[in-house]
């Protein structure tokens, strides 16, 4: 059989057992999927509010908080501001972990986009987030049109209520990607997060469309993939709020699948009918695996594979796993959507990023350590001067007499 080239990027998220652990950050690439989790009413300025600003002039700083910098959907992972320390770091999340919105509700991953400030537990024994919540703490609004940017005192104007923003600790992002302050323009539309007076993320969203799926049944609970970075589990009738461009559009289960092409209009509403992708099947994929380890062993379905020649897979969600002596288990789960994908996995790249991380920890504790104990000294001189004052006002006394 003549194989054709491959058109689609086969999607291997990330399953249960990843340490959370740090790959380097960076700037992304192509078009990524930006979806509001926080909506409310429309004010009349052209503002969605999800929280009444703070009238107070006292301003708060956000406590054990987080900023999400980055939703890698394809790993499974969240870079993360933490706002204690003013350090970045990536937190693994899988199956098991739960999501909430800021009022407590259950929600997605897909719910949690760049800009949002966010509140995490700790992780389960592998290195897996166990809940990730939108704060409360904060306040969004969304829509935002109508604002006024003053570079020079730092000062972001909404609807004629105005507040500060620092170059450094405010995050302004487009197309998924970090960019300055000044690339905000007149004509953007923005989703802004703030505490108090301070703006804590501006968000540019202008350019979004609406991806409309129906006949889904076949489908759901599994996971479509737009263009190579977005993957979100279908559900009944679901409306995505995607940003403008054109995709490849694939779905893939239980042998079923197929693919087309679609464009996302500014402002305008696209619909799709799997039925009409779901195709004859049931649909195999040919699989290339590549482990950099010798004699490691690769498990599919719970099944052992003879990879070194390519595998046929059916159309859809397979359980993933590849074991080597003197590594921890690579575990995922992989979804076939294509007629033919090389799968390349590193675990020596996994082991080296365990240990990253856990020198990152360890370089924390110690910085903490010493924090404290500067902070124990510095108590300590303080009550020490208490004390002198505290005898020299009693001297003062005794010779008053």
């Amino acid at each position: 059989m003549k194989k054709r080239p491959t058109t689609y990027v086969l999607a291997v998220l990330l399953a249960v057992l990843l340490s959370a652990c740090g790959k380097g950050g960076g700037e992304s690439d192509g078009q990524l999927y930006f979806r509001s989790s926080l909506q409310g009413d429309k004010d009349t300025q052209g503002a969605e509010l999800t929280e009444n600003t703070q009238e107070e002039e006292t301003q708060k700083e956000p406590a054990d908080l987080y900023l999400i910098v980055e939703v890698d959907q394809i790993e499974e992972s969240l870079r993360l501001y933490r706002y204690a320390n003013g350090m970045e770091y990536r937190h693994y999340y899988g199956t098991g972990t739960r999501f909430y919105d800021r009022y407590g509700n259950r929600s997605t991953v897909m719910e949690f986009t760049e800009g949002a400030v966010i509140s995490i537990s700790d992780a389960d024994p592998e290195g897996i987030l166990r809940e990730a919540h939108i704060s409360g703490e904060v306040w969004t609004y969304d829509n935002v049109t109508r604002f006024r940017v003053e570079e020079e005192r730092h000062v972001f104007e909404i609807a004629d209520k105005r507040y500060q923003y620092d170059e450094n600790d405010t995050y302004v992002f487009s197309n998924g990607i970090r960019v300055s302050m000044s690339d905000v323009a007149k004509g953007d539309t923005l989703s802004v997060v703030g505490m108090d007076r301070k703006i804590l993320s501006v968000r540019v969203t202008t350019g979004q469309g609406t991806l409309a799926l129906v006949n889904t049944e076949l489908f759901e609970g599994s996971f479509l993939q737009l263009g190579t970075r977005v993957f979100a589990e279908i559900t009944p009738d679901m409306q995505l709020t995607v940003q403008e461009g054109t995709y490849n559009l694939v779905v893939a289960n239980d042998g079923w699948g197929g693919s087309r092409e679609v464009t996302i209009v500014r402002g305008e509403s696209v619909t799709v009918d799997l039925d009409e992708l779901k195709g004859e099947g049931p649909k195999t994929g040919v699989i290339q695996f590549v482990v950099d380890v010798e004699d490691a062993v690769v498990v599919v379905d719970n099944q052992t594979l003879e990879y070194a020649e390519p595998v046929e897979l059916t159309y859809g969600e397979h359980s993933l796993a590849v074991y080597a002596n003197g590594y921890d288990a690579w575990e995922r789960t992989l979804y076939v959507n294509s007629e033919e994908a090389t799968i390349s996995i590193s675990l020596e790249e996994e082991k080296k990023k365990k240990e990253e991380e856990s020198e990152k920890k360890e370089k924390e504790k110690e910085s903490e350590k010493e924090s404290d104990s500067k902070k124990s000294e510095s108590e300590r001189r303080e009550d020490e001067l208490d004390l002198i004052k505290d005898l020299l006002t009693t001297s003062s006394l005794v010779n008053a007499f």
